[in-house]
């Protein structure tokens, strides 16, 4: 089978799930392909494993003479079904003049893809994201009558709602992560229940070969590990404004592993905290990640609500750390808490509380054999539920359903 495999950028080490179910559906004998729509990501840290899907993607430019040849000759077979997807969009964006001009300049490029699609003998569109990916394939299979479906992960969703129902609707299936993100599809986005199918994110089962950390001894200090972009929606501002609360004898080290536009501004709050104590290693790839994650006696993710609803899904880091077997704090958000299981798996938060994410710090520290406890129990959980060849393969099998 030809599976299409769309997502908005690409490729992004924040979202190496994609990368994941491209390199399982090529596994099971597929000729799987990554479409990006925002043009290719030069700066990212590719994993040599995840370098063949990487070059073999395809993307065509928003006003280019390749994207457009392509988007007339579709356009010319399917005058009056543009004409309907152009109707579609702007009902559903009539008041969302931003969301309204973004889906209007996808049009060609989808058009294009359409084309190319019926060229190549594509069976499959399958979107990564319910936003702007699901659109495009939602065009692409209206213009070519391949059928499609999509993934919903978190902001793709919560952000806005218009045109979501549509989608849905003409899909052979919607996806999501989270049985948070199946209750709030239903309500807000009004998609029928027998639609949605709960397929977790995943990691490889491989993690959990990690050694067992230890407790620190002989004076060595606590080492604390964020893993993830320094968006204001990661909330790594309220981590160093929760280690400052503290006790001042307290020995322990953050390192913060990531980069982003928040990187001045954070390096500045750490500057008010002791000297040495943390450190700035910026984007990594997955190996120096993982060996981190090994390192590490505790992995905090405290997450926060951005702007416009932008929030988590179940973030991937929390997963792997897990499957490391480390302790983990999170914030009880969205989907996370189905993941991290207060006191079960791990140690839960509000979100943006300082004190309270200083409290379960020091907690952990002061009571690290029964944090040990619940690692295990957590490492349990995502070897049984979050394994990605597996979940990927579920994925893999609702498409299959739909030949």
């Amino acid at each position: 089978m030809k599976i299409c495999c769309i997502v908005s950028d690409f490729p992004k080490v924040t979202e190496t799930f994609a990368l994941a179910n491209v390199q399982q559906f090529r596994a099971a004998g597929h000729a799987a392909r990554v479409f990006h729509i925002k043009p290719f990501r030069s700066h990212e840290i590719v994993h040599p494993d995840a370098r063949e899907v990487v070059e073999d993607a395809m993307h065509f430019g928003y006003f280019t003479p390749q994207t457009f040849g392509l988007a007339v000759r579709r356009a010319l077979r399917r005058p009056m079904g543009v004409a309907r997807v152009v109707r579609h969009i702007v009902k559903a964006f009539w008041s969302q003049p931003r969301h309204l001009a973004v889906s209007m300049m996808l049009v060609p490029q989808a058009l294009a893809l359409a084309q190319k699609a019926k060229e190549d003998g594509v069976d499959f569109f399958y979107a990564e994201f319910a936003g702007y990916p699901a659109t495009v394939a939602w065009i692409a299979s209206r213009m070519t009558g391949i059928p499609f479906g999509f993934s919903a992960h978190a902001h793709d969703i919560f952000i806005t709602q218009s045109l979501l129902s549509q989608k849905a609707r003409d899909a052979v299936f919607v996806r999501t992560i989270s049985d948070f993100n199946r209750r709030f599809l239903v309500e807000k986005a009004h998609v029928p229940m027998d639609k949605i199918s709960v397929i977790r994110c995943g990691v490889a089962p491989g993690l959990a070969e990690a050694p067992a950390p230890e407790a620190p001894v002989d004076g060595q200090p606590f080492q604390l590990l964020f893993v993830g972009a320094l968006l204001p929606r990661k909330g790594v501002d309220v981590l160093l404004k929760a280690l400052a609360w503290l006790p001042k004898d307290t020995n322990w080290r953050l390192r913060i592993i990531g980069g982003g536009s928040q990187e001045a501004a954070l390096r500045d709050l750490a500057k008010t905290l002791p000297e040495g104590r943390v450190t700035f290693d910026g984007a990594q790839p997955s190996d120096v990640v993982h060996a981190a994650m090994a390192q590490a006696h505790l992995v905090i993710v405290p997450s926060i609500e951005g702007a416009e609803g932008r929030s988590e899904g179940i973030p991937v880091v929390l997963m792997e750390a897990m499957a490391h077997g480390r302790p983990v704090i999170a914030s009880r958000l969205s989907g996370i808490p189905e993941l991290v299981q207060a006191g079960v798996t791990g140690y839960l938060v509000a979100p943006g509380e300082v004190q309270a994410l200083s409290t379960a710090i020091g907690r952990v520290m002061e009571e690290y054999p029964s944090a040990l406890g619940l690692a295990r129990a957590g490492q349990a959980r995502v070897l049984a539920d979050y394994n990605i060849g597996k979940n990927a393969n579920a994925l893999l099998e609702l498409i299959r359903e739909s030949k």
